[in-house]
């Protein structure tokens, strides 16, 4: 699946989609700018290891990065700082991202149902 990177679907995920108690649980943990969508794939698998591609977008500027590592791999637009606040939120989101990434259904997606 990952090889030709092609991506059923994505789920745009905002951290209103979130329950209040998530969102809360600590004051120190880290938010996405409301200006960022964030789309999340399903759960991809290659040499044994699952994980999720999760892209950013704000405007023209974009960038990608990969759940559970919680690393941007590319970006472009956005500021050093940015990138490094957007790994951070990845490393104490992941949990919730595989979540959803386990939730994204391609097939149901594909077919709009």
């Amino acid at each position: 699946m990952e090889e030709g990177k092609v991506i059923l679907k994505k789920k745009v995920i905002r951290e209103s989609d979130e329950s209040e108690n998530i969102k809360n649980d600590t004051s120190s943990q880290s938010q996405i700018p409301e200006d960022v969508n964030m789309l999340v794939t399903g759960l991809l698998h290659k040499n044994g290891k699952s994980f999720v591609r999760v892209s950013f977008l704000r405007g023209k500027d974009w960038a990608e990065g990969i759940v559970p590592d919680a690393k941007i791999e590319k970006s472009e637009g956005f500021t050093e700082e940015e990138v490094s606040k957007l790994e951070a939120y990845l490393l104490e989101q992941k949990v919730m991202i595989m979540d959803q990434a386990k939730r994204v259904n391609p097939l149901r997606n594909m077919f709009g149902m």
